[in-house]
């Protein structure tokens, strides 16, 4: 491999890898896990579960934005072997996944503010104005979309990463680990 092709083909820092990571973990877990606690439980259960759930949302938040900033100072190049439609749709998809964690946020926290219950993110600061069914329904409903959308862009974006790895031969695991 040349020279040009190996700085191409760097990996990311090791901060980035971790931010990747860990944003993958929590941003998972948030949209399997914590998100159906919230939707099954009830009463003051409920009210437990979300300071944790939008706590833990305003903390992916935070990890995306500071994870785009060092995405920003720190780029790296698409693969050398990718096609130029498939460098194309990686970033497209990246900043679809970013537009998505910041839209899924929003929308909890505009549905927090009109919820039947306090909602106090990690206990400590209550969003919640008054409730409101009228204003709370479209902010639920956006929501539930965007987290749908957002499992489907994971599903897409795990397979992409496997495609390039295990069919093209591209490097693409490792570059993340």
């Amino acid at each position: 491999m040349s020279d040009t092709n190996k700085s191409i083909d760097a990996s990311y820092s090791k901060g980035q890898k971790v931010f990747h990571w860990l944003l993958a973990f929590l941003i998972l877990y948030w949209l399997f896990v914590s998100g159906e606690l919230v939707e099954g439980a009830e009463g003051a259960d409920k009210g437990f579960i979300l300071m944790f759930h939008s706590g833990g949302a305003i903390l992916i938040l935070l990890l995306t934005y500071f994870r785009y900033k060092l995405r920003q100072r720190n780029p790296v190049a698409p693969l050398s072997g990718l096609k130029n439609w498939e460098k194309v749709w990686s970033v497209r998809m990246h900043i679809a996944l970013y537009l998505g964690i910041c839209l899924m946020v929003l929308t909890g926290l505009l549905q927090g503010m009109f919820f039947e219950q306090p909602v106090r993110i990690f206990g400590l600061i209550n969003i919640t104005v008054g409730h409101s069914e009228a204003f709370m329904a479209p902010f639920h409903e956006a929501h539930e979309i965007i987290a749908t959308a957002l499992k489907v862009m994971i599903a897409i974006h795990v397979v992409a990463g496997f495609k390039h790895q295990f069919q093209d031969g591209q490097p693409v695991l490792r570059r993340m680990t």
